[in-house]
């Protein structure tokens, strides 16, 4: 299990490359090599908010899902939808358990 510090920290840098990757917009390319920066930033904390709140990990799960075929097919307005995903995750698993 990740420390609080640790999932908060995690948190914040994917609510940021998912922020980057909404921006990349049609850029596919731009758009890839970000979205393959969640995951791993995402295995270190995944349990951690797994074991603590099943909706935030959902979310994030269901986001990062978004943001993967976005990215993968260049659909800016699916990376922004999956970008705000994030960031309402995030605030909310903060909100509840701010590290």
């Amino acid at each position: 299990m990740a420390s609080p510090a640790a999932v908060a920290a995690g948190l914040r840098a994917i609510d940021s490359i998912a922020r980057q990757l909404a921006a990349a917009g049609a850029d596919k390319a731009k758009a890839v090599q970000l979205d393959e920066q969640i995951e791993p930033a995402w295995k270190q904390i995944e349990d951690t908010v797994k074991t603590n709140d099943m909706n935030s990990y959902l979310a994030f799960e269901n986001a990062a899902t978004v943001l993967e075929n976005a990215a993968t097919n260049g659909d800016k307005a699916a990376a922004t939808n999956g970008s705000t995903a994030v960031t309402a995750a995030v605030q909310s698993y903060l909100a509840k358990y701010p590290g």
